[in-house]
């Protein structure tokens, strides 16, 4: 379109931008009367007229807050975040813009104000905020649901050990918590607001471990068509938890020993040495001393991993853990899958406290969903809601020497769990009223433990 024909069409042009834009868009004189306003703006407001703090705030005078005043006073544009109260009753947070609105003498006559509408950016934002408290939450103790004497043992440590650059190994069973352990050093250090890059070494090809970890280079290799960082590098000031570092192939155990020694490695392909600052924390469920003797895995790897040693009990172990820690994962499935089971019977808890749970918490966590779905509404999980394989195994598993009265299994719990926890837990714990649980205290002479304080 020419000059000419951009003069003649001006101020249809102008009518189609301004209306085309998703922002508000609003002109106002030097006495704050609304003299333009955009479709934008109407579809917020409806359309209105007058002074600008009546037709958007309802007000009977200027805000206090008023950036408009602040660019006719001085011409300088403004930008400012607003709560707005719409005539509904909603609350929207606003982006505003103002610049000077100027005559063709340069004069200020006025002001410009551009409003953009980000009331779910910061929704967003403060679910991002919420997400990071929770994340910070569950790494905290209070997370790992204990009552053995060997975990808080291992929190202790934790605690001693959380804020040094020292390698950390965890080896336990399958299920038993190890990455929880990781997070729980993370966020007890001063790392927590860095990276925590965690990997599973056993589920990377051994072609790709070697680049994920280290990087490469464009034409390092086919395929490689552009540079990639690896974890190493991302978690540059932070921590690198590797899980499964029992799986990790010799020749890439060379490069993470030099890394552990130097803190310096390279990409794949490149010949610029890179040094970082990460603390490596590593897990595993293998055996690594057999491993050293099967000549899978380096001795002196193990040693610069091994410098703090952290081993989790499997649950078979520690069985005072059994009872509050299924009560807390029932509670957790019943808050996500919006269900109403109310507890899990005695004879259920009995049948966990015999089985020896080969997968630990996580096994424990898959047979409470399941059994979850077979209960119905407003009643306990009962023995004919559980897996069959674990009912197999569990009946397998006993001997005449193994069993115990309901009495004494329900008068050892009650000594057990009323240490750390009220009268209704310990009740709904059981299945049972509070007035059921002082009865049978009275009758078997329990007292009630002392208060802390």
């Amino acid at each position: 379109m020419k000059a000419d024909s951009l003069k003649l069409h001006g101020e249809d042009l102008f009518a189609a931008v301004m209306n085309t834009v998703s922002d508000a868009i609003t002109v106002i004189d030097k006495d704050l009367n609304v003299i333009f306003q955009n479709e934008a703006v109407q579809q917020i407001y409806g359309s209105t007229s007058g002074k600008c703090y009546e037709a958007y705030r309802g007000r009977r005078e200027p805000c206090e807050n008023c950036i408009i005043l602040d660019v006719i006073a001085d011409g300088k544009p403004k930008r400012a975040l607003r709560d707005i109260q719409l005539p509904n009753g909603n609350i929207l947070w606003m982006e505003v813009f103002s610049g000077p609105f100027k005559d063709e003498n340069g004069l200020i006559i006025g002001a410009v104000e551009v409003v953009r509408n980000v009331t779910e950016q910061i929704r967003l934002s403060e679910e991002c905020v919420t997400l990071r408290r929770e994340m910070e939450r569950q790494a905290q103790f209070n997370n790992i649901i204990t009552q053995s004497k060997r975990m808080k043992a291992i929190f202790r440590l934790i605690e001693r050990i959380a804020s040094t650059m020292s390698s950390v190994l965890i080896t336990g069973e399958s299920g038993t918590g190890k990455e929880l352990i990781a997070r729980a050093i993370v966020f007890n250090s001063d790392r927590k607001e860095k990276p925590f890059v965690t990997v599973n070494c056993g589920a990377i090809p051994e072609n790709l471990l070697e680049s994920e970890l280290f990087g490469h280079v464009r034409g390092s290799f086919t395929g490689a068509i552009k540079d990639h960082r690896g974890l190493i590098e991302t978690a540059d000031g932070g921590t690198l938890f590797l899980d499964e570092v029992g799986e990790i192939p010799l020749p890439i155990q060379v490069k993470i020993l030099r890394f552990l020694q130097e803190g310096e490695t390279r990409r794949i392909g490149d010949t610029r040495v890179r040094k970082y600052d990460v603390r490596i924390i590593a897990a595993t469920n293998r055996n690594l001393d057999e491993a050293i003797r099967d000549g899978v895995f380096r001795e002196d790897l193990f040693f610069r991993l091994n410098v703090i040693p952290i081993f989790l009990p499997p649950l078979r172990e520690r069985k005072e853990d059994i009872p509050p820690l299924a009560t807390h994962i029932l509670q957790r499935l019943c808050d996500d899958h919006s269900r109403n089971v109310t507890g899990i019977s005695a004879h259920t808890l009995k049948i966990f406290m015999t089985y020896p749970w080969p997968g630990n918490v996580r096994e424990m966590e898959n047979v409470i969903e399941y059994a979850l779905h077979l209960t119905d509404e407003g009643n306990p999980i009962r023995p004919e809601q559980l897996p069959p394989k674990l009912l197999a195994k569990t009946d397998a598993a006993w001997s005449p020497g193994d069993f115990v009265s309901i009495e004494e299994y329900t008068k050892q719990s009650i000594l057990v769990l009323q240490k750390d926890h009220s009268e209704e837990q310990v009740a709904d714990v059981l299945g049972i009223s509070r007035k059921s649980l002082w009865e049978k205290r009275k009758r078997w002479n329990i007292p009630r433990p002392e208060k802390a304080g």
